[in-house]
Protein backbone atom coordinates (compact mmCIF):
# COMPACT_ATOMS: atom_id res chain seq x y z
CA UNK A 1 0.00 0.00 0.00
CA UNK A 2 1.15 3.64 -0.67
CA UNK A 3 -0.60 6.74 0.89
CA UNK A 4 -1.35 9.21 -1.96
CA UNK A 5 -0.39 12.84 -1.91
CA UNK A 6 -2.11 15.66 -4.41
CA UNK A 7 0.41 17.57 -6.22
CA UNK A 8 3.88 15.18 -5.73
CA UNK A 9 5.36 14.65 -9.09
CA UNK A 10 4.94 11.68 -11.24
CA UNK A 11 7.71 9.93 -13.04
CA UNK A 12 7.32 8.73 -16.73
CA UNK A 13 8.68 5.76 -18.33
CA UNK A 14 11.95 7.56 -19.21
CA UNK A 15 12.05 8.47 -15.65
CA UNK A 16 11.73 11.83 -16.44
CA UNK A 17 8.53 14.20 -14.99
CA UNK A 18 5.43 13.11 -16.47
CA UNK A 19 3.51 15.33 -14.16
CA UNK A 20 1.86 15.80 -10.49
CA UNK A 21 -1.01 13.96 -9.20
CA UNK A 22 -3.92 16.38 -9.96
CA UNK A 23 -6.78 14.46 -7.93
CA UNK A 24 -7.59 10.67 -7.25
CA UNK A 25 -10.19 8.83 -8.74
CA UNK A 26 -12.10 6.40 -6.67
CA UNK A 27 -15.01 3.93 -7.29
CA UNK A 28 -17.38 3.92 -4.95
CA UNK A 29 -18.48 0.68 -5.28
CA UNK A 30 -14.96 -1.10 -5.15
CA UNK A 31 -13.87 1.07 -2.30
CA UNK A 32 -10.39 1.86 -3.69
CA UNK A 33 -8.11 4.55 -5.83
CA UNK A 34 -8.61 2.87 -9.15
CA UNK A 35 -7.09 5.76 -11.29
CA UNK A 36 -4.78 9.07 -10.76
CA UNK A 37 -5.56 12.19 -13.06
CA UNK A 38 -2.22 13.66 -14.47
CA UNK A 39 -2.37 16.29 -16.63
CA UNK A 40 -5.83 16.32 -16.84
CA UNK A 41 -5.55 12.27 -17.93
CA UNK A 42 -7.02 9.24 -16.02
CA UNK A 43 -4.32 6.97 -15.35
CA UNK A 44 -5.25 3.81 -14.43
CA UNK A 45 -3.46 2.69 -11.25
CA UNK A 46 -1.81 -0.38 -13.13
CA UNK A 47 0.23 2.00 -15.15
CA UNK A 48 1.70 3.39 -11.65
CA UNK A 49 4.27 1.72 -9.93
CA UNK A 50 6.13 3.21 -6.16
CA UNK A 51 9.60 3.82 -6.20
CA UNK A 52 11.38 3.53 -2.75
CA UNK A 53 8.30 4.92 -0.78
CA UNK A 54 9.40 8.28 -2.11
CA UNK A 55 7.93 8.50 -5.60
CA UNK A 56 5.33 7.55 -8.15
CA UNK A 57 6.51 6.24 -11.78
CA UNK A 58 4.24 5.43 -14.39
CA UNK A 59 5.21 3.05 -17.59
CA UNK A 60 4.15 5.87 -19.71
CA UNK A 61 5.86 8.29 -21.55
CA UNK A 62 3.77 11.71 -22.95
CA UNK A 63 2.75 10.32 -26.34
CA UNK A 64 0.81 7.39 -24.02
CA UNK A 65 -0.27 9.49 -21.40
CA UNK A 66 -1.72 12.03 -24.50
CA UNK A 67 -3.71 8.16 -25.43
CA UNK A 68 -5.28 7.70 -21.59
CA UNK A 69 -8.63 9.45 -21.71
CA UNK A 70 -9.66 12.58 -20.31
CA UNK A 71 -10.88 13.61 -16.88
CA UNK A 72 -13.96 14.45 -18.21
CA UNK A 73 -17.93 14.92 -17.08
CA UNK A 74 -18.76 11.36 -19.17
CA UNK A 75 -16.67 9.05 -17.07
CA UNK A 76 -15.97 10.98 -13.40
CA UNK A 77 -17.76 13.79 -11.45
CA UNK A 78 -17.02 15.39 -8.30
CA UNK A 79 -18.06 13.02 -5.19
CA UNK A 80 -21.68 13.43 -3.54
CA UNK A 81 -22.90 14.80 -0.36
CA UNK A 82 -22.15 11.44 0.96
CA UNK A 83 -18.36 12.18 0.71
CA UNK A 84 -15.97 12.64 3.97
CA UNK A 85 -12.67 13.46 2.79
CA UNK A 86 -10.29 11.71 5.50
CA UNK A 87 -7.74 13.88 7.41
CA UNK A 88 -5.23 15.78 5.00
CA UNK A 89 -7.48 15.43 2.18
CA UNK A 90 -10.20 17.92 0.86
CA UNK A 91 -13.04 16.51 -0.92
CA UNK A 92 -11.90 18.72 -4.32
CA UNK A 93 -8.64 15.93 -4.21
CA UNK A 94 -11.14 13.32 -5.09
CA UNK A 95 -13.53 12.36 -7.99
CA UNK A 96 -15.58 9.25 -8.15
CA UNK A 97 -16.34 6.98 -11.40
CA UNK A 98 -19.78 8.32 -12.88
CA UNK A 99 -21.04 4.62 -13.55
CA UNK A 100 -19.78 3.74 -9.87
CA UNK A 101 -23.01 2.77 -7.73
CA UNK A 102 -23.25 4.68 -4.71
CA UNK A 103 -23.13 3.80 -1.24
CA UNK A 104 -26.29 4.98 0.94
CA UNK A 105 -24.25 6.13 3.84
CA UNK A 106 -21.62 8.28 4.40
CA UNK A 107 -18.32 7.24 3.11
CA UNK A 108 -14.78 7.82 3.68
CA UNK A 109 -12.85 7.17 0.53
CA UNK A 110 -9.26 5.17 0.51
CA UNK A 111 -6.64 7.16 -0.17
CA UNK A 112 -4.17 4.71 -1.05
CA UNK A 113 -2.71 2.60 -3.91
CA UNK A 114 -3.50 -0.76 -4.08
CA UNK A 115 -2.43 -2.41 -7.21
CA UNK A 116 -5.32 -5.81 -7.49
CA UNK A 117 -7.74 -4.00 -9.80
CA UNK A 118 -9.13 -7.69 -10.75
CA UNK A 119 -12.59 -6.65 -9.43
CA UNK A 120 -12.99 -3.53 -10.38
CA UNK A 121 -13.45 -2.97 -14.04
CA UNK A 122 -15.86 -4.28 -16.35
CA UNK A 123 -17.12 -4.55 -19.61
CA UNK A 124 -19.95 -5.80 -20.22
CA UNK A 125 -24.00 -5.07 -22.34
CA UNK A 126 -24.83 -1.72 -21.58
CA UNK A 127 -21.46 -0.10 -21.44
CA UNK A 128 -21.03 3.14 -22.73
CA UNK A 129 -18.00 3.46 -25.30
CA UNK A 130 -16.13 6.57 -25.45
CA UNK A 131 -13.57 8.06 -28.19
CA UNK A 132 -12.52 11.03 -25.78
CA UNK A 133 -15.79 12.48 -25.27
CA UNK A 134 -17.90 11.57 -28.00
CA UNK A 135 -20.42 8.91 -26.67
CA UNK A 136 -20.16 6.28 -30.10
CA UNK A 137 -22.64 3.67 -28.72
CA UNK A 138 -23.25 0.89 -26.31
CA UNK A 139 -21.61 -2.77 -25.76
CA UNK A 140 -24.51 -5.07 -27.14
CA UNK A 141 -22.53 -8.07 -26.89
CA UNK A 142 -18.44 -9.26 -26.12
CA UNK A 143 -17.27 -12.28 -28.69
CA UNK A 144 -14.80 -14.55 -26.96
CA UNK A 145 -12.29 -17.05 -27.99
CA UNK A 146 -12.36 -20.70 -26.77
CA UNK A 147 -10.57 -19.67 -23.40
CA UNK A 148 -12.98 -17.34 -22.99
CA UNK A 149 -10.52 -14.34 -23.97
CA UNK A 150 -12.81 -10.96 -25.20
CA UNK A 151 -11.95 -10.77 -28.91
CA UNK A 152 -14.20 -8.48 -29.92
CA UNK A 153 -16.92 -5.99 -28.97
CA UNK A 154 -20.71 -5.82 -30.40
CA UNK A 155 -21.05 -2.05 -30.41
CA UNK A 156 -24.27 -0.59 -31.06
CA UNK A 157 -23.91 2.68 -32.56
CA UNK A 158 -25.68 6.11 -31.61
CA UNK A 159 -27.77 7.47 -34.25
CA UNK A 160 -27.57 5.42 -36.78
CA UNK A 161 -31.12 3.38 -36.49
CA UNK A 162 -28.88 0.47 -34.00
CA UNK A 163 -26.40 0.01 -36.28
CA UNK A 164 -24.18 -2.59 -34.56
CA UNK A 165 -20.59 -2.82 -35.60
CA UNK A 166 -17.58 -5.46 -34.50
CA UNK A 167 -14.84 -3.47 -32.47
CA UNK A 168 -11.61 -5.66 -32.30
CA UNK A 169 -11.02 -6.00 -28.59
CA UNK A 170 -7.27 -4.25 -29.63
CA UNK A 171 -8.94 -1.07 -29.54
CA UNK A 172 -9.93 -0.91 -26.23
CA UNK A 173 -7.79 1.77 -24.51
CA UNK A 174 -8.97 1.33 -20.74
CA UNK A 175 -12.36 0.61 -19.23
CA UNK A 176 -13.23 2.94 -16.38
CA UNK A 177 -15.68 1.61 -14.22
CA UNK A 178 -17.90 -0.17 -16.81
CA UNK A 179 -17.11 2.78 -19.38
CA UNK A 180 -14.85 1.34 -22.32
CA UNK A 181 -12.03 4.22 -23.97
CA UNK A 182 -11.29 3.16 -27.48
CA UNK A 183 -8.32 4.67 -29.70
CA UNK A 184 -11.07 4.92 -32.54
CA UNK A 185 -12.70 8.21 -34.04
CA UNK A 186 -16.25 7.80 -34.70
CA UNK A 187 -15.47 7.98 -38.21
CA UNK A 188 -13.00 4.80 -37.92
CA UNK A 189 -16.35 3.25 -35.77
CA UNK A 190 -18.37 3.86 -38.65
CA UNK A 191 -15.82 2.41 -41.09
CA UNK A 192 -15.85 -0.95 -39.04
CA UNK A 193 -18.31 -3.57 -40.85
CA UNK A 194 -21.60 -4.22 -39.64
CA UNK A 195 -21.92 -7.32 -37.17
CA UNK A 196 -23.68 -9.99 -38.50
CA UNK A 197 -25.17 -12.43 -35.91
CA UNK A 198 -24.86 -15.80 -37.38
CA UNK A 199 -28.11 -17.18 -34.88
CA UNK A 200 -30.23 -14.83 -37.60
Amino acid sequence: MRRLRVGEPVLGADGRRLGALERLVVDEQAHRVTHLVIHGRLVSVQHVRDVNGTRLQADLDQAGLTGQPQAGPELVSAPGAHWTAPGGYSIDDFLAIASALIGQGPYVPPVHLELDLSAVHEISPGSHVWSGTEHLGDVSQLLTDDQGNVESLVLRRRGLLGRRVLLPARHVREVVGSSVHVDLTGDEVNALPQYEDPAG
